[in-house]
């Protein structure tokens, strides 16, 4: 009697793990497709891997800012927007890997790490790599996402040339928006010189020339940074509408 209990409690215990490891990949796989779908520009696939209640939330960041959308309705129209304006399906490239899963019941909070690679994504500031976290709910056998986190550890970085090319571009782009155009020119100009090879330090440095009605020197710098990044399709509008003026 005492070995049939052992072995049924040894075989409980097997149920239970391979229960889990199926639950896990379920969880997984959710997670998956629900990239995938966003990338595939498929609406409705996308959406119903999300919960579609008023508490239901996006949340992305980063040392330079959070961006946020609460509420299905919201978070919904967005989406719909975004895929409208740009339908083509992106040709992506991904790895997760790191998993901590945890569920309950019917609710599951994961956290993994993602590296995501796609034309026209300037990873240069650490972008592609993120830390996720999820919170998602089982609804009719189906796990959806019921909260999303993406945090960019890698721009949080404080000694490396990438956070010191950010760090003062966003000093630039504070002077800028408090119409001290001078000193914002500097430092943008600073910038330049500093790291002459990243395309995004002539962006803003013509945004600011042109801000400040300098024509002659805000199409310079759009045109050498459109030469390095003839993908950037800001550089490319500003630029046309310089010259057209």
């Amino acid at each position: 009697m005492k070995r049939i209990t052992i072995l049924s409690a040894l075989l409980f215990l097997v149920f239970m793990a391979f229960g889990q490891n199926a639950e896990d990949s379920n969880i997984k796989q959710a997670l998956r497709s629900e990239t995938e779908a966003y990338f595939n520009r498929d609406i409705a696939a996308w959406k119903a891997l999300w919960v579609h209640d008023a508490q239901v939330n996006r949340n992305f960041i980063s040392r330079y800012g959070m961006d946020t959308n609460t509420g299905w309705d919201s978070i919904a129209a967005l989406r719909e927007r975004m895929f409208k304006q740009d339908p083509n399906p992106v040709a992506v490239q991904y790895k997760t890997n790191n998993y901590t899963i945890r569920t309950n019941g019917n609710m599951a909070w994961v956290e993994y790490d993602q590296d995501l690679t796609y034309p026209g994504l300037d990873s240069s500031d650490g972008s592609g790599h993120t830390r996720e976290f999820r919170m998602l709910v089982k609804e009719n056998d189906q796990w959806k996402i019921a909260s999303q986190i993406t945090t960019f550890p890698k721009t949080y970085s404080l000694n490396s040339p990438v956070a010191i090319e950010a760090n003062l571009n966003i000093t630039g782009y504070q002077l800028l928006a408090a119409k001290r155009l001078k000193e914002a020119i500097d430092v943008f100009a600073l910038n330049v010189k500093y790291f002459p090879d990243s395309w995004n330090t002539y962006d803003s440095l013509g945004e600011a020339y042109a801000e400040a009605g300098n024509k002659k020197l805000a199409i310079e710098n759009y045109e050498k940074s459109v030469k390095l990044n003839p993908k950037s399709d800001s550089g490319i509008a500003a630029l046309a509408k310089l010259k057209q003026k």
